[in-house]
């Protein structure tokens, strides 16, 4: 009935282009392949595509801090100043600021007079900028989301473990999740979905605009081995897990974790993240905590699919719109959207 209910769905979904795959208790239940990874060619998207997934891979940097602080070898209340000594040095910012975007610095792809989306930048040369704004609240009193903390995080990364961010995760990560259709956007790669903006080819961003923030490449597939791999306790242990799942920032509208953001949709409690690149792709992935459900979607074609809709809202939209399917309980159209 569900796959039903699904097949009927995308036939009217006329304008999504990427890949949606959709798991509960351990089984992929559906898993289909929609539009085209290149309209240029006519070559269709199919499940091997891959799709840079944007903000998604946040959860990956904020997965990788706690193996760390698993191994004792950095702590989430430790002040950035022990990593870098002439950055906002004295506010108090912590690592656990920095995962729950609660340290007020501000988000660097908004300073787009001085930083160039399609130029090269080091992320040194970023925080460099950066560091001549003031906070934007005292730290730990508000929330505001910020590429930046994903960076530095990437960066302490780095510093701690001796090895590039790029290195770290797939040493700690995409090897023992089995996850071989992985990468980063830097990287040559194969069966890469280009990226179209309502149809038409998006514009370039160089890949220094998303390290540790937004540069990762993956399929479904992959990404449902990281789902599997978090839950059978291959990357970390499952009261840290727990730990990130907690709201450290519990607002009215937004709750965060660490790397994910805290829902509470059709009655259960669930975590997820979306990705919008203003280039094309958008991305989403959600699990229902409850159910062990998971959906996650990828797309390569930034569409506006109702009025008033957030532009890059695509992926969540529509992995909203099949939970509903599934619980058969309908969401306002802010929460399709957020």
């Amino acid at each position: 009935m569900m796959t039903v209910n699904l097949n009927e769905y995308f036939k009217k979904q006329t304008k999504f282009s990427g890949n949606v795959l959709l798991a509960k208790n351990n089984e992929i239940i559906f898993k289909e392949s929609y539009g085209y990874s290149n309209k240029e060619k006519g070559i269709k998207n199919t499940l091997q595509t891959k799709f840079m997934i944007g903000s998604m891979t946040k959860a990956i940097t904020a997965l990788c801090i706690m193996q760390l602080s698993e191994k004792g070898m950095l702590s989430t209340r430790q002040h950035i100043d022990d990593y870098l000594p002439n950055f906002y040095q004295g506010q108090g910012i912590t690592i656990h600021h920095l995962l729950t975007h609660t340290s007020g610095i501000p988000n660097y792809l908004m300073l787009k007079k001085q930083i160039k989306w399609g130029e090269r930048h080091t992320p040194q040369e970023i925080l460099q900028i950066v560091k001549g704004y003031k906070l934007k609240f005292p730290v730990g009193q508000k929330w505001s989301y910020s590429n930046t903390n994903y960076l530095i995080l990437g960066l302490i990364i780095e510093m701690v473990s001796g090895m590039s961010y790029h290195q770290y995760v797939k040493n700690y990560l995409f090897i023992p999740a089995n996850m071989n259709d992985s990468g980063f956007i830097d990287e040559e790669q194969k069966n890469l979905a280009n990226h179209y903006i309502n149809g038409k080819k998006g514009f370039y961003m160089n890949p220094s605009m998303f390290f540790a923030c937004g540069d990762m490449v993956t399929t479904v597939g992959d990404f449902y081995l990281l789902d599997r791999a978090i839950q059978d306790g291959k990357l970390l242990k499952t009261q840290t897990v727990k730990e990130m799942q907690k709201p450290y920032y519990d607002g009215k509208y937004v709750k965060c974790g660490y790397g994910l953001f805290v829902k509470k949709h059709f009655d259960g409690k669930s975590i997820c993240h979306g990705g919008s690149m203003p280039n094309g792709y958008t991305s989403h992935f959600e699990k229902y905590l409850d159910d062990d459900m998971t959906i996650v979607v990828l797309s390569n074609d930034l569409v506006n699919y109702q009025f008033l809709s957030l532009s890059g809202a695509g992926g969540t939209y529509i992995s909203r719109e099949i939970a509903s399917l599934i619980y058969g309980k309908k969401l306002g159209p802010l929460k399709k959207i957020f």
